[in-house]
């Protein structure tokens, strides 16, 4: 039965071939172009989704409200992070951060200008990466220290030891290679080629060391991780009450926290433009 079928089939095929090129080429478009759109969705919802701890990452934001108009922004204020762990229980640790920018960096001979990213102490607690060499757990509580991604290290040092040697940033000040993680995945949402302790910002910056202690300055990204089996719902209302125990009186507008989860942000960043 199904030999005469396929016969059937084949004599149609032979009968009309100028119909039948244009119908199996059709389908292989369709097929090839819903195959893309599939691979390329599930790549845009994979952001994010290697951290072992995903579930529980978010980034703080900020709604605003002023004269009946809403707004809201990634960037809060420095003071947040410190506490939030301190009054909201639930949240396990808030890191603060610059925005990722290129610097320079120099090691000997060898030059390279990439992207980079100045972090608080639990960085690595909140987004943690497969350590190479070194000690993640204190690389970045030294104000002149650096952590290098393995290409980094290498195009830096090539296959010498770069633990304790000095990196050069900007032409400014000597840094000393705290540890070696692996490179970051190209779906992470936050692409950094080496992490500088964020002291090392306040350290340099009298703009960003007046912001350590400024609750209305509302200019740097801040992450949370929530313990395990915490829900936002949680804390929740810890968010919302917080910026009242230290904002000073007198504010032109409204502010309040909230948190969004890391696994959706690239998503929702794609559909809205922002990047």
């Amino acid at each position: 039965m199904f030999r005469n079928y396929f016969l059937t089939a084949w004599r149609n095929l032979i009968r009309n071939k100028a119909y039948s090129v244009l119908n199996i080429l059709g389908l292989s478009i369709g097929m090839t172009v819903a195959l893309l759109i599939g691979l390329w969705v599930q790549y845009q919802y994979s952001y994010d989704r290697f951290l072992p701890n995903y579930r529980q990452v978010y980034q703080a934001r900020s709604r605003f409200s002023r004269n009946g108009q809403k707004d809201e922004m990634d960037a809060t204020c420095l003071p947040l992070s410190s506490a939030m762990v301190k009054d909201i229980p639930g949240v396990q640790y808030a890191v603060h951060t610059d925005w990722i920018d290129d610097h320079g960096l120099v090691a000997g001979n060898n030059k390279v200008y990439l992207p980079g990213i100045m972090a608080g102490d639990d960085f690595f607690k909140v987004f943690p990466d497969p350590v190479l060499e070194g000690d993640l757990n204190t690389a970045l509580k030294e104000t002149y220290s650096i952590v290098l991604t393995a290409s980094t290290a290498r195009a830096l040092f090539g296959d010498e030891d770069p633990i304790n040697k000095p990196v050069r940033i900007d032409n400014t000040h000597d840094l000393l290679v705290k540890a070696v993680i692996n490179d970051i995945p190209a779906n992470s949402s936050l692409k950094y080629r080496y992490v500088v302790p964020f002291a090392y910002a306040v350290s340099i910056s009298d703009w960003t060391r007046d912001a350590t202690t400024n609750w209305n300055n509302n200019s740097f990204p801040t992450y949370v991780a929530l313990l395990p089996g915490v829900a936002y719902a949680q804390v929740e209302p810890g968010l919302k009450s917080i910026l009242n125990r230290y904002v000073p009186e007198g504010r032109p507008f409204q502010q309040e926290i909230f948190l969004q989860p890391m696994k959706d942000c690239h998503w929702e960043m794609e559909c809205s433009g922002w990047r």
